[in-house]
Order: structure tokens, then sequence, then C-alpha cells
């Protein structure tokens, strides 16, 4: 697997750290529920801002004035997967979905839980479930968990339909285009590698993991005044690197 890949759900799990105010079903009445979302917004911010403290106070308070707030739920269970407090995380996402089921980030945001512990094909159901919703604005970053996580199994069939599917929603998704690449090159097509690799180079900073599938690409395509320069690149901005490492050994 691909480094850029393990990355690439860590990004995700930030990126979709947003604040949903979807409400479920209320099984009691909430003290004060402007109060509860009021702090659930600021725990977020102070989560964001990696002030972990006062975000837990701040969320616990949001819980505390309304137990039924599946943003508050999803927020804290972040908060607890940073925290390394995995069945804390585990519980808190269950109550965020199973209080708002249409409730996509949390959904989404569940799946990158579960892959994460290898649990890839439940993962895959949880993106799956997050692209239902008509609504749900970040269908094509669930997507590509969805293409990231089966690619752990690995079902490199199920991944490569799913970066297409998240590549025509969006044709600048920079991991999407490199997963592609990467299963391009593995399947022999170099030349549909090749269009991946400079489809990425024109929408994203190069990585030395994509520097390394280029490489790779323009060795096999024959093409050394490219793989030189895709060398320099590398020697330049990512000399330390473990790609860096094995373009030095010979590939």
């Amino acid at each position: 697997m691909k480094s850029y890949l393990k990355i690439g759900f860590l990004a995700a799990s930030i990126f979709v750290l947003s604040a949903c105010g979807t409400t479920g079903p209320r099984e009691h009445i909430a003290p004060d529920p402007k109060a509860a979302e009021l702090n659930m917004q600021l725990g977020l911010s102070y989560l964001q801002r990696g002030d972990y403290e006062i975000a837990m106070e701040k969320l616990n308070k949001a819980l505390k004035q309304n137990p039924n707030l599946p943003s508050a739920h999803n927020t804290i269970a972040l908060l607890y997967q940073r925290l390394g407090e995995k069945e804390k995380a585990e519980n808190h996402f269950k109550e965020a979905v199973s209080r708002a089921p249409e409730y996509s980030e949390a959904q989404n945001n569940y799946g990158v839980f579960l892959c994460q512990q290898g649990k890839y094909e439940d993962a895959e159901q949880r993106f799956l479930i997050a692209v239902e919703n008509p609504l749900y604005q970040s269908a094509a970053m669930a997507y590509e968990n969805a293409a990231l996580c089966t690619r752990q199994i690995p079902d490199l069939d199920r991944a490569e339909a799913y970066f297409r599917r998240a590549l025509q929603i969006n044709p600048n998704l920079s991991k999407s285009l490199m997963g592609m690449a990467d299963l391009s090159y593995e399947q022999g097509d170099y030349m549909q590698a090749r269009a991946y690799v400079q489809r990425f180079s024109s929408v994203s900073p190069w990585t030395p993991q994509a520097l390394l599938t280029a490489i790779k690409t323009e060795s096999k395509l024959g093409n050394q005044d490219a793989v030189s320069s895709y060398k320099l690149i590398m020697r330049a901005r990512f000399p330390d690197s473990d790609e860096m490492r094995i373009v030095n050994e010979g590939i």
C-alpha cells in the first residue's frame, strides 16, 4: 500500500470536520438546545486548533445540554479518535449515526475510523451510506475514501470504480488521480498512468510518492529525459525520503 494512501485517510478525517447541526429524534427535552449547539461549535473550533482540553470541556458540556445532538457526538468522536481512545470514539460515532442516519459527515468520519481499524468492508458501507444523501456536498471525498479503503482489502476492481466515481464528481482530487495512476501502472497501462500523473501535477504540488510513480512509469515507457527530470525534482525537494532511497537503490 502506498504511503500517500495512508496519509489520505488522515487528511480526509480532518477534511470532514464540518459542524453539521442536524439533530435526530429527541427522547428528552434539552435544557438549552441553542447553548448545546454553540458549545458544539466552540468544541469543534478548539479541536481544529489543537486545544484538546478545552475542546473536550465544550463538547461534554454540549452533550449535557443536549444528549441527542448528533453533531456533538460526531465531533467528540473525532476528538477521542485523535487522543487514541478508540472505544470511546466508536461509541460516539455510533451515537451520531444512529440518531441521524442521513448525517453524511458522521457516516464518512465513522467510515474513516473503521478503515483505520482494518474493518474495511464495514467502512465501505459507511461511505456508501454517506453518498446516498443527495445534499451531501463531499460525496467525492466519500467515494475517494471508499477507494482508499477497498484498496487495502485489496479489492482493486472496487477501488478503481470508486476512484472513477470520485473523479467524475471532482476531476481535481489529487489522491484519486494518484490512486488511478498507481492502479494503471500495476495493470501495465503505462500510458494511462502517465496521463494520471500529468493530471495530478497540474492540480497538486509534487509528493515523493507521486514522483516515484512518475519515475517508474517513465522508466517503463523508456523516456529517460523524463526520468532524469523527475529524479532531479525528487533530489531537490525530498532528499531524505524513503522514495529517494528507493530511487538511489535502483528501480
